[in-house]
């Protein structure tokens, strides 16, 4: 399943799963569609981030400040 994301400055961020529980790949394009960079999440590692986001919210910090 692939997601995508218009961001900043014209940026757009796609996040792609190829099967269920597998890993997660994040990449990111300029605003004229070129390639700056990929990363590889693990399934674990996406979930943890969600769960991290999750108790942010949950605890008061609206505004994730850190």
């Amino acid at each position: 399943m692939k997601m995508t994301f218009k961001v900043n400055n014209g940026r757009t961020i796609e996040v792609f799963q190829a099967r269920d529980d597998g890993p997660v790949y994040v990449t990111r394009y300029d605003s004229k569609g070129e390639k700056e960079s990929g990363d590889i999440i693990s399934a674990g590692d996406f979930v943890t981030m969600l769960n991290w986001y999750r108790y942010q919210k949950e605890n008061g910090n609206e505004n994730l400040n850190f």
